[in-house]
């Protein structure tokens, strides 16, 4: 068992490390021009934003940058996997957070039980989802990268949160 976990945080590695790094680059005050939110401040006809503040340029080719640099410099996949593994990570977010802005749940914030467990579960799914096409990754795999991955997403949002590179606990 002990093996299957050190497997699934190996496969994790680039998520893990690209995520830290992406929170540090969103705080940074460089290019400021991509700091502007994907939705563009649009709103639908339900008068509620698509995205949110918290969706940013900056942050969405960050991850996609920062998982395909630690995919590579720790050798757990090559560059343009990681690149595409960082990409599925962060459109696997984007579903979450246009069902809770039409829900009012603020930016940044988590709704109940349910809504929480989603916003740590989904770039998960979205990862374990596309690894299964750059890794021959097993259904043990992408499963244990759901369990796993979500667990550790939650233990790493409130390890950013004391590091003050997050808002929110979790």
């Amino acid at each position: 068992m002990l093996e299957f976990v050190g497997h699934i945080y190996w496969l994790m590695l680039p998520a893990i490390v690209g995520g830290v790094l992406n929170m540090v680059w969103v705080k940074l005050p460089i290019l400021k021009s991509w700091q502007k939110p994907m939705d563009g401040g649009k709103k639908l006809k339900d008068g509620r934003r698509i995205f949110g503040d918290n969706k940013t340029w900056k942050g969405f080719f960050g991850m996609i940058a920062f998982t395909a640099i630690s995919a590579w410099v720790f050798g757990v996949f090559g560059f343009f996997s990681g690149a595409w593994l960082g990409f599925a990570y962060v459109v696997a977010e984007l579903p979450n957070s246009f069902i809770k802005r039409r829900l009012d749940v603020p930016p940044g914030k988590s709704g109940g039980i349910v809504q929480t467990f989603f916003d740590q579960a989904d770039s998960a799914i979205g990862y374990a989802l596309l690894l299964f096409v750059v890794y021959p990754a097993t259904w043990q795999d992408m499963a244990g990268l759901v369990v796993i991955g979500t667990i550790t997403h939650y233990i790493v949002n409130i390890l950013l949160f004391f590091a003050k590179l997050k808002n929110q606990k979790g």
